[in-house]
């Protein structure tokens, strides 16, 4: 049987432990920002974006997100510009400073993950990154493919 015609596991407890626990891991490697904070700063570091998109994008409720805005825009990492024609329309960008602070939650999140990866050994780590960078693929394609569904039923 060929690769594309074999039966692929779907994902057991333990993945979805495993999930769990690097979510975790995550949160305790970033000093200077909550995790949902990471994630919107995140979405919106890839392009300015307006809140209802990102809201949905984020994964968190309406109230939430705004809460979360609140924050960034607080320290200064997202500015808030509104849209020209829409008095209610509101595209998110980050800013030099929140740039700045992502690219430092990025360090500190890489280097905790590179710690817990080092007690595997080399192939394993190769195999668990490129677990890791599919897993983050097949998350863009199901956003992308959600968003056009939304689109068309628009």
């Amino acid at each position: 049987m060929g690769p594309e015609r074999q039966s692929v596991r779907a994902p057991g407890p333990d993945a979805v432990r495993t999930l769990a626990v690097v979510s975790r891991i995550l949160e305790r490697s970033l000093d200077d920002m909550t995790l949902p904070q990471y994630r919107v700063l995140l979405l919106i570091a890839r392009a300015p974006e307006r809140a209802n998109r990102l809201a949905r994008q984020a994964v968190v409720s309406r109230p939430s997100l705004t809460g979360v805005l609140d924050g960034l825009e607080a320290r200064g990492w997202v500015r808030r510009r509104e849209v020209d024609g829409d008095r209610r329309g509101v595209t998110l960008e980050v800013t030099g400073a929140g740039r700045r602070a992502l690219a430092a939650a990025n360090h500190d999140v890489e280097e905790r993950l590179t710690e817990v990866l080092a007690h595997l050994d080399a192939g394993r780590r190769v195999t668990a990154v490129a677990g890791l960078e599919a897993l983050g693929e097949a998350i863009d394609l199901d956003l992308a493919r959600r968003r056009a569904a939304r689109d068309v039923g628009a």
